[in-house]
């Protein structure tokens, strides 16, 4: 989103318009109030379309978030899947405004300077819900019902590991009750770990993290992470681990409160170098 922001502030006035399609992936995303908290709260400046019944999504034919077009009359000039090529993507951005406009001057603008990194492939996206998640207790997900999941204690696959009451919807995991000993472990390969998720109710909720049995610390804390501790306000992504190099090993989330609802797992393998 930054280079986005950017690009707004840039070229906004030089003959671009930059338009936001929020297509959902989960029920909350589909609420409008939470997707204004979240423009508010990235400050984000340009307009975003509500693109709840993917009419905009099977328009273009996509199949991947995120995904960058540029279209001009009426036309796709220029498509980009995923992340990365930021400065690629301006300077296909540049020339097409030129295009347009061969009398436009953009010798005074510079250029996004793009992070580069170093990456190795990280463990794969991890789904919480029984409709795409996988569980690696003894019997599997017991589907629309409070369970008590048994940890097996040998985490050697990936996948979610479980132990106390869990409620399996098709797109969450809740943490059932106020056991503060129930606990769910994930193992995995990564720079970084973030969570989707949200509290049942309006109230913030916490819960604790550990990294191969130890809390987390300076060398291990995500960004929304205070002490070795998380608080859930909204329904959103949270980043829970980072460090400066890639590591495998065991997150462990404990002292898990009523009502937590867990819907994704995503790791990150790469470095920042500049």
């Amino acid at each position: 989103m930054p280079y986005l922001e950017d690009w707004h502030e840039k070229y906004h006035d030089k003959g671009f318009t930059l338009i936001g399609v929020h297509t959902p992936e989960f029920d909350f995303e589909r609420d409008p109030d939470n997707v204004r908290w979240a423009v508010n709260h990235y400050g984000l400046k340009y307009p975003i379309v509500l693109d709840n019944h993917y009419r905009i999504w099977h328009a273009y034919a996509n199949a991947y978030w995120p995904r960058k077009y540029m279209v001009l009359n009426g036309r796709i000039v220029y498509d980009h899947i995923g992340e990365g090529a930021y400065q690629d993507t301006e300077i296909q951005l540049r020339a097409l405004l030129q295009d347009i406009n061969p009398e436009l001057d953009l010798s005074n603008i510079p250029l996004v300077k793009e992070k580069k990194a170093i990456c190795q492939p990280p463990s794969e996206e991890l789904y919480c819900g029984y409709s795409r998640g996988i569980i690696n207790n003894p019997g599997g997900f017991h589907k629309m019902e409070e369970f008590f999941y048994d940890d097996p204690g040998i985490y050697s696959r990936h996948g979610l590991y479980l132990q106390g009451r869990w409620r399996a919807d098709r797109q969450y995991l809740e943490h059932v009750g106020t056991n503060k000993s129930d606990y769910l472990v994930v193992p995995f390969k990564a720079v970084s770990v973030n969570l989707v998720m949200m509290p049942r109710t309006p109230e913030p909720i916490r819960f604790s993290l550990e990294f191969n049995d130890k809390p987390l610390d300076d060398t291990t804390r995500g960004d929304d992470v205070t002490d070795s501790e998380v608080t859930v306000k909204e329904p959103r992504l949270y980043n829970i681990f980072k460090t400066d190099r890639f590591v495998s090993g065991v997150l462990k989330l404990k002292g898990l409160p009523d009502g937590l609802k867990l819907y994704a797992f995503t790791f990150g393998g790469c470095i920042g170098i500049i």
